[in-house]
């Protein structure tokens, strides 16, 4: 049984928080406030000398849930069966529904803090949703920046008809895509997209390759092989890390190296979007897409509108071998409009956008 995890080689960082934008448009996440972070991945930073002294530095370690070996979050849940679980292959995982709402985890956990304002630290992998507020409440705000120019949250949200207005639809056995209230969340490194052979939506939207995500029980896998470059982990939610031989609570994030975004000047990373053709277009009734991999593996080609909805699977792990791919597939069910084609194909990314007319 696979025991997956997360590494972020952080020579190759360069702080620019798009896995934080990434993880919170894929899993409808909350703005912060009241001292609740909502941020499933986030950040630690940190400044040192003074720029009078030509001395000054900065520093960003990417953060989110640890899903520790040894998770206290899970042996205090006093629910049975528990709301915070262990699955097989190593994720702590949260079921919504059995959840009553205690905070017991978020105390347990030495990466969280009820207040991350009052605790002094700067994020919180496990976040309450109280029970007398409406998750999405930002969006009752009827309250215009420009008033007579500009919308408030609250018109685009019944506009659009969800909330949040980007909200990205999927389903999950064990948690919402948005979660209810009296309820905690936190990190599950995308277990409905990895289910569906896709990695997690930090690791494909990292510009640099830094975060790699698989099976640390595996030597062959290419986490196994970073970690073993030599690796330290975070002991808690201060920035502490953990000494030569300590376990803590055994967490399966890794770091590498050190950051220093000069270093990712000459990386090219792996996961760059590549061209795809589409035609034609725009589109009547069936559209053709060809692109090229350059190994074999599985592909997945799904159709989004423009509030992130998936409207059409046409491919779902589909084997292929290496060299030039071609799909065609009917769009007459489709509304005219914009959409996006993204192509998921031996680990490579494609996508391009489409328009629908009748």
């Amino acid at each position: 049984m696979a025991k997956l995890g997360m590494a972020i080689d952080l020579k190759k960082c360069a702080g620019c928080g798009a896995c934080g934008l990434a993880c919170k448009t894929e899993n409808n996440t909350e703005y912060e406030r009241d001292g609740r972070k909502y941020n499933w991945a986030d950040f630690l930073t940190k400044t040192t000398g003074t720029w009078a002294g030509g001395d000054i530095k900065f520093q960003v370690v990417p953060v989110l849930c640890n899903h520790c070996t040894d998770a206290p979050c899970v042996e205090i849940c006093p629910v049975t069966p528990k709301a915070m679980f262990k699955t097989d292959d190593g994720l702590t995982m949260h079921n919504d529904d059995r959840c009553i709402g205690c905070q017991l985890c978020q105390t347990a956990c030495p990466y969280s803090a009820k207040d991350v304002d009052q605790a002094g630290v700067q994020y919180s992998v496990i976040t309450m949703n109280p029970f007398d507020v409406d998750t999405q409440s930002f969006y009752d705000d009827d309250t215009s920046i420009i008033a007579g120019a500009t919308s408030s949250p609250l018109e685009v949200a019944t506009a659009v008809g969800h909330r949040p207005p980007d909200e990205n639809v999927y389903v999950h056995e064990d948690y919402n895509n948005v979660r209810p209230s009296g309820v905690t969340e936190k990190c599950y490194l995308c277990n409905h997209r990895t289910k569906e052979g896709l990695e997690p939506f930090c690791v494909v939207s990292c510009p640099t390759g830094a975060r790699v995500y698989g099976d640390l029980d595996d030597p062959s896998s290419e986490i196994s092989q970073l970690v073993a470059q030599g690796y330290k982990r975070l002991k808690n939610n201060s920035g502490e890390w953990l000494a030569d031989g300590q376990n803590g609570t055994s967490p399966n994030v890794y770091y590498v190296g050190d950051y220093n975004a000069l270093g990712i000047r000459k990386h090219k990373p792996n996961d760059v979007k590549k061209a795809m053709l589409l035609y034609p277009n725009p589109v009547r009734s069936k559209a053709t897409i060809e692109f090229e991999t350059e190994k074999s593996g599985f592909a997945t080609v799904q159709v989004y509108d423009i509030t992130g909805k998936e409207v059409l699977r046409v491919a779902n792990k589909q084997q292929i071998n290496s060299g030039k791919q071609s799909y065609s597939f009917s769009v007459n069910k489709l509304q005219p409009g914009t959409y996006i084609v993204r192509v998921v194909a031996a680990k490579e990314i494609f996508s391009t956008n489409m328009i629908v007319t009748k």
